[in-house]
């Protein structure tokens, strides 16, 4: 009896460094990424000078309460969230990492380090956080995922259920796994906040309409379009919203791309592309990525896969 207990000190012991040891393998890539796929130096991320003290002073806070309770699970997820708003992913996935070794099951911290990764170019490993975060949380019940920059309304709309299948749908872009965008989305959109179903539908209708048309799928892809109305009141994807209009034919592509904002243009990009006008949509998809200072990850996977840049 005692030869088992020992050995199941050792296997504990072998499993948690082993894991430790993982964790500062994901760290230690994302200090190392530089540059983006397509080969853009990182810049900067600036903000206006409001917007940046108000972003600083928040991770100050963050700092503090991780002084004051480092015991806590929040602690880690709120103060790599706040670098993450600073445009700090490298920092911010290292404060998600430690909390993990101590927090081995938090589907938090896996979902908020897969985000961070994402960004980071680490599409990999950030869908591999997605589905352990997913696994974690399978057989917990839901919460709402407190928003770290407020809303119009200053209102929580999500919850853990909705976004971890989501962001691995949404992830899942980058690789080419167009049948897991489908499977996230459809996840993601069987557990809404229901007076914010329209808010969930239109971003998943957005996605799956991609994913069909990679696979060829184009009639199911009209189909989703028809789900979202033409008009809705909306708290946060005004903008996903304009851009499933488009697809639908309701705006030109001159007079959409006046007023796009970044997905708006990757999304005239991808129908540029599923037109066959290659030319116009790597314009648009280099466009996007330069004018980020991590550049746009969607629009950087497209030109990975498309060999132009």
């Amino acid at each position: 009896m005692r030869f088992f207990a020992v050995l199941f000190i050792l296997t504990l012991s072998f499993t948690l460094k082993t894991q430790a040891e993982n964790h500062d393998g994901v760290v230690k890539a994302a200090f190392a990424m530089t540059h983006t796929p397509t080969g853009r130096a990182f810049r900067e991320t600036k903000f206006s000078p409001d917007t940046q003290t108000r972003l600083e002073k928040d991770l100050e806070i963050a700092k503090a309460l991780m002084d004051v309770a480092p015991e806590r699970e929040d602690s880690y997820a709120w103060l790599g969230r706040r670098y993450g708003y600073l445009g700090r992913l490298p920092e911010a996935i290292q404060v998600f990492s430690e909390g993990l070794k101590k927090f081995p099951d938090s589907y938090k911290l896996y979902r908020y380090r897969g985000r961070h990764l994402a960004r980071n170019y680490q599409w990999d490993q950030a869908i591999a956080d997605y589905k352990k975060a997913g696994e974690l949380l399978k057989d917990q019940p839901d919460s709402y995922e407190p928003n770290g920059i407020a809303n119009a309304l200053d209102l929580t709309i999500s919850t853990f259920k909705q976004n971890i299948p989501y962001y691995l749908g949404q992830t899942s872009m980058a690789t080419g796994d167009y049948k897991m965008v489908l499977e996230g989305m459809n996840e993601a959109i069987n557990v809404p906040v229901r007076f914010a179903y329209m808010e969930e539908l239109i971003p998943v209708t957005l996605w799956k309409y991609m994913a069909l048309r990679k696979l060829g799928r184009h009639g199911e892809a009209q189909d989703e379009l028809k789900k979202v109305p033409d008009e809705a009141d909306l708290i946060e994807n005004d903008q996903y919203h304009r851009a499933v209009n488009y697809l639908k034919g309701l705006y030109s592509r001159k007079e959409f791309l006046e007023n796009a904002d970044v997905i708006g243009k990757y999304t005239v990009a991808m129908k540029d592309h599923f037109e066959g006008n290659n030319d116009a949509a790597i314009k648009l998809w280099n466009e996007t990525t330069d004018s980020g200072p991590r550049g746009f990850w969607p629009s950087e996977a497209e030109l990975i896969m498309i060999g132009g840049n």
